[in-house]
């Protein structure tokens, strides 16, 4: 399972304001979330980048959260 739904919320953000902000629908966020669809590497870049964290992280694929910047 990814951590977009806790990322979101931990900001306080509805599906359709993240959906606003990267240019897509809350209708893609909520599949996202859900892990329905694919998700644009843009999005995820934007995503890390807005939550300041790991796109592994984002993703499920890390327990650590930090965004590791260069």
């Amino acid at each position: 399972m990814n951590n977009i739904a806790s990322e979101r919320k931990r900001r306080g953000m509805t599906q359709g304001e993240l959906g606003v902000i990267l240019g897509v629908t809350g209708q893609s966020v909520h599949n996202w979330e859900n892990e329905k669809t694919p998700i644009k590497s843009t999005s995820l870049f934007e995503m890390s980048k807005l939550f300041d964290c790991s796109i592994d992280y984002l993703l499920g694929e890390s327990d650590e959260r930090k965004r590791i910047t260069r």
